[in-house]
């Protein structure tokens, strides 16, 4: 199907439309998938709860629609439809600039976190002219981290650390490893913690003429803050497939112009390996394409067509609305954990991330925890219920965090928008929480698997 989009794209084949609905699903799940690192979750699945978006999610109604919306356009099934491949990509990039960065942003596409990440680390040294040293904190609780000097975001007994002792631990590591550097700041972990700061980042930046990346892959951060971040001088990594609920593998890596004026050196290839040349701009895709690079990819165009349609109406609810939400939200998963005497501790997160903390439990108990919410049951009223995935935090202590998104803050809002209370727009997702407690309450009672 791809050849086929390539080929009308080049003017030398007329598609025709699919042979029925089902079809069409068919040959989007097939172009949604290619080119992805990972991710079996093509289709909603809207009758499940998802408070997993730290990690992933099957794509929101919305999303999956405007993905379908795409694919119809690309193959010319509605009237009137003018969309290329090329300038299809150029809108995705456009978009996402526009959204999160000043005049100058230069967006590269990237079908994973990981592949993003190597992309960044592919404009270090085509700045530098080799391989910078990295720094991090909390790899642990963040993703596709790769080898970096990393500092622990928690004690030993699994209570947050202080950021000072983060960014000074940060620093010391800083001048152990020399020039050059690339600092990676977390901005919310997968428990909702943050990493090295952004004052700290600056702090090694200036000592050390570091470059920083700050990891908001998570999406908790406003774009007006990440737009800073650009205006500051830092990259920023995001993601289309955990908070904004689109489908898998779907990364973007944002380069702010002061820096892409200081790329002067031809990149290594294994930071290349998952480059398609419409990812980028053209002026950009001699330094980060490898010479044998496939034209592009559609499935994560695709992909991004999804997220960014989410990410539309999360931007157009006002801010103070998304925050009393996210708020809301952890308050409520709070009170809940509140009532239960073998949940270990109470962890006050942020973004809409409020961490389950068990202690005396494995990382397979914790695990076997979760698959047995996610699993259906004869109960009366059950549902299915997707968490995050175990995070290790200190000996015998693991959380799983539960996590509101942005198509949830969109569900929420567009019924305050019809006139319902805010009190009445969120009962649907309180309820869903309470049933939730209600489920790992049997589940811890009865003994989920391995933990007999």
């Amino acid at each position: 199907m791809s050849e086929l989009l390539l080929a009308r794209s080049a003017g030398t084949l007329s598609v025709g439309a699919p042979k029925g609905h089902d079809d069409l699903y068919a040959q989007f799940d097939l172009l949604a998938a290619s080119g992805s690192a990972a991710g079996p979750l093509l289709r909603p699945a809207p009758h499940e709860i998802w408070f997993s978006s730290t990690d992933a999610a099957a794509p929101s109604l919305h999303a999956h629609t405007a993905g379908l919306a795409t694919l119809v356009r690309l193959m010319a099934l509605s009237d009137g439809s003018n969309l290329t491949l090329s300038g299809w990509f150029e809108s995705l990039r456009a978009r996402i600039a526009t959204t999160f960065g000043p005049a100058g942003t230069c967006v590269l596409l990237a079908p994973s976190i990981a592949a993003a990440r190597d992309l960044a680390r592919a404009v270090a040294y085509a700045i530098h002219g080799e391989r910078a040293h990295e720094v991090s904190a909390g790899g642990a609780e963040s993703h596709d981290i790769g080898e970096t000097w990393d500092i622990p975001l928690r004690l030993a007994d699994g209570r947050a650390r202080e950021a000072r002792e983060i960014n000074h631990e940060a620093l010391h590591a800083a001048r152990r490893l020399g020039y050059p550097l690339l600092l990676h700041t977390l901005d919310h972990s997968r428990t909702g913690l943050a990493g090295l700061t952004r004052a700290g980042a600056d702090a090694i930046a200036s000592e050390r003429s570091a470059l920083t990346l700050i990891d908001a892959t998570v999406m908790r951060t406003t774009p007006d803050c990440l737009r800073w971040d650009l205006e500051a001088g830092r990259m920023v990594l995001i993601s289309g497939s955990t908070f904004l609920g689109g489908h898998a593998s779907s990364a973007a890596l944002l380069v702010p112009a002061c820096l892409i004026a200081r790329l002067n050196h031809a990149v290594p290839a294994e930071l290349l390996a998952q480059t398609s040349a419409h990812d980028m701009e053209p002026e950009l895709r001699d330094l980060f394409c490898a010479p044998d690079a496939p034209r592009l990819n559609i499935g994560l165009g695709l992909r991004w067509s999804a997220a960014l349609a989410e990410l539309d109406r999360y931007i157009n609810t006002p801010e103070p609305l998304r925050s009393a939400i996210l708020d809301l939200f952890i308050s409520k998963v709070l009170g809940q954990i509140a009532r239960y005497d073998w949940i270990d501790r109470i962890e006050h997160g942020k973004g809409g991330v409020a961490p389950l903390i068990l202690g005396g439990v494995s990382m397979a108990q914790a695990q076997a925890i979760r698959d047995a919410l996610a699993a259906p049951s004869d109960q009366p009223g059950d549902a299915v219920y997707h968490i995050g995935e175990p995070i290790l935090l200190g000996a015998d202590l693991i959380a799983l965090p539960l996590s509101a998104s942005a198509p949830m803050v969109n569900e929420v809002a567009s019924r305050i928008a019809r006139g319902v209370s805010f009190e009445r727009a969120f009962g649907p997702v309180q309820r869903d929480i309470e049933a939730l407690f209600a489920k790992l309450e049997r589940v811890w009672g009865q003994g989920a698997p391995s933990l007999h």
